[in-house]
């Protein structure tokens, strides 16, 4: 779970540093009682997920590790509002 969180984030700072034309971008990482919750947020372009949905590789990418753990990936964006993406994976108890 440790190296899919981490390639997950990994590939999402670089899709901010390919297209997001950022100023600011935050990681964060939190444990909440059954899942590991972490969210890359940026400033900038943002696009319409709606039209953009899962089509790109990079995000594909990330959904693909997370489905693979039974985790699952959130895209929040707009137009000229940045993007945030949330990754939860959930633990095993």
């Amino acid at each position: 779970m440790e190296a899919a969180v981490y390639f997950c984030c990994l590939e999402a700072l670089q899709n901010v540093s390919k297209y997001a034309r950022a100023a600011r971008v935050e990681v964060r990482l939190r444990s909440e009682p059954s899942a590991v919750v972490f969210e890359v947020e940026d400033d900038w372009v943002g696009f319409d997920p709606a039209t953009v949905g899962l089509n790109s590789t990079g995000l594909q990418g990330i959904e693909d590790r997370l489905s693979a753990l039974g985790g699952s990936l959130r895209v929040r964006s707009a137009p000229g509002s940045g993007t945030t993406l949330v990754g939860r994976v959930p633990l095993e108890g």
